[in-house]
């Protein structure tokens, strides 16, 4: 049976590895999720089940066994919103709880071209932290980071496979008409990205 350990990982981590971890897995298989994280144990329970792999728990010493069966069909946007899931504990401390905005494709004030390679920069190093943001959201010229044959885009996506939610506003592509060129991220519309911020410990602003 194919196991998927996720212990030690916050949301939405512990659900995008099971998501992954299910598709290599053929129909009506079995896999076996672990969890030491009662949060990330419930919302797994929780986005398993309306991804219809008919969860079956059992806790052991402190950790948590989950196991699913791979469906025949899951619903793709449940599949792909795995964030949407996550409930932050409210114990989480305003350092382990950040969101960072990027309201440009530059960062700073002063030269464009400095400021292209300043944000390249920061992604890249953002990825090595261990104190990683909950949320990168996008809005005005900052969307173009997400587009596709970018290395913004790829540094943004390594940072959602480790549990960073992307968001990309909505109204900004339409504006810029480049709906089609983006390559990461969730679209999502003001009153989400107003509500995330809200939830923020701090925001970041590059």
């Amino acid at each position: 049976m194919h196991t998927v350990d996720t212990k030690g990982h916050l949301c939405p981590e512990p659900l995008i590895m099971a998501r992954n971890a299910l598709k290599e897995v053929k129909e009506g298989e079995k896999m076996l999720v672990i969890s030491d994280n009662e949060t990330s144990y419930q919302n797994l329970m929780s986005f398993l089940s309306d991804l219809g792999a008919n969860p079956i728990a059992e806790q052991k010493e402190g950790q948590f066994f989950i196991e699913v069966t791979k469906p025949e069909v899951t619903t793709s946007e449940k599949e792909s919103n795995p964030e949407a899931y996550c409930n932050i504990p409210q114990n989480v401390s305003p350092g382990s709880n950040y969101s960072v905005v990027a309201r440009g494709a530059s960062m700073g004030e002063g030269d464009e071209e400095l400021g292209n390679l300043l944000i390249r920069g920061y992604l890249n190093a953002l990825k090595g932290m261990d104190n990683l943001p909950t949320h990168i959201i996008m809005y005005n010229g900052g969307v173009k980071l997400a587009l596709k044959d970018t290395d913004t885009a790829e540094s943004l996506a390594e940072l959602e496979d480790k549990g960073v939610s992307v968001i990309v506003c909505g109204t900004c592509i339409d504006y810029y008409q480049i709906k089609e060129k983006v390559g990461v991220g969730r679209i999502s519309n003001m009153y989400q990205i107003a509500s995330k911020l809200a939830e923020s410990g701090h925001v970041v602003y590059l």
